[in-house]
């Protein structure tokens, strides 16, 4: 190796190979499930599917995997490789954003600025707007700052007080009690799609 080139460090999930990773998600190891959905989602495994990627990222998210619960949530907002459904995304978004997920967070805080599935509210728009910039999500904290503008003072420390219980909840791994939206219907039953 010359002095300029770095060492490859493969992670476990690059070490274990395709087969056994498959095994291991068909199990219901809800890692591999997520590492499947990975595989499929990205053209470097030379497998790119959106459609199998969705379907291992929506079984890794109901096994409670936050990666995976904003990974087929952004998969329904997207309409990539299931039909779209901004309801149903709004529900596992949110999953993973009140367990800390940051750009689920910014993405919750997207849909309530702009009424994406729910009715716009500019006052949660900041609160996960807040929430995502914190943790370092850039847009969301140039987000934050722009619709700031259009809260009260009242409002404004209202959402920062619960934008730190939430956040106080979210490091004492427990999740904060967040007002929900009504979505009718937002999960539809499990319904065994052969892979």
């Amino acid at each position: 190796m010359s002095s300029r080139q770095q060492p490859v460090i493969a992670t476990t999930a690059q070490t274990v190979s395709h087969d056994q990773i498959k095994s291991l998600a068909e199990k219901g190891d809800a890692e591999a499930e997520l590492q499947m959905g990975l595989r499929y989602k990205s053209i470097a495994w030379g497998i790119k599917d959106d459609k199998i990627a969705a379907q291992w990222f929506e079984k890794a998210a109901r096994h409670d995997l936050v990666e995976a619960q904003y990974r087929y949530g952004s998969a329904l907002l997207e309409g990539q490789g299931v039909i779209q459904d901004y309801k149903t995304a709004f529900y596992w978004l949110e999953k993973a954003a009140q367990q800390g997920h940051a750009q689920a967070q910014f993405t919750l805080g997207e849909m309530y600025h702009s009424g994406l599935a729910i009715k716009s509210d500019i006052e949660r728009a900041y609160l996960w707007f807040n929430l995502a910039a914190a943790q370092g999500v850039e847009s969301a904290a140039s987000a934050r700052n722009i619709v700031v503008q259009l809260l009260t003072p009242i409002q404004v420390a209202a959402m920062q007080e619960e934008a730190s219980r939430i956040s106080l909840a979210q490091h004492s791994g427990h999740v904060a009690s967040v007002p929900k939206v009504e979505v009718k219907n937002p999960v539809p039953a499990v319904v065994d799609k052969p892979l």
